[in-house]
C-alpha cells in the first residue's frame, strides 16, 4: 500500500500556509543579513530537507518514537 499522506484543504490554509510564510519571512532576513546569495539559502534548504528525509537518523528515530511511546 503507497498512499501518500496528503494534509486537508484547512491543514493547507491554516499551519502549512503560515509555516510557509514564516519560512520564507526567516530565509529572506537570514538572506539579508549574511548577504549571500540564492545558491545559499537553496543549499541551506536541501539540508534542512534531507533531515527530513525518510532514510535520515532523525526521521528514523521519530519513527521508533511513535512505533514505541515508551521507548
Amino acid at each position: 500500500m503507497n498512499d501518500k499522506w496528503k494534509p486537508t484543504e484547512e491543514q493547507n490554509t491554516g499551519p502549512i500556509s503560515r509555516v510557509s510564510e514564516f519560512f520564507i519571512d526567516e530565509l529572506n532576513e537570514l538572506q539579508e543579513e549574511l548577504d549571500c546569495p540564492d545558491e545559499f539559502i537553496y543549499d541551506f534548504m536541501e539540508a534542512i530537507r534531507n533531515r527530513c528525509s525518510p532514510d535520515s537518523c532523525h526521521a528514523q528515530a521519530r519513527k521508533l518514537k511513535r512505533e514505541n511511546p515508551d521507548y
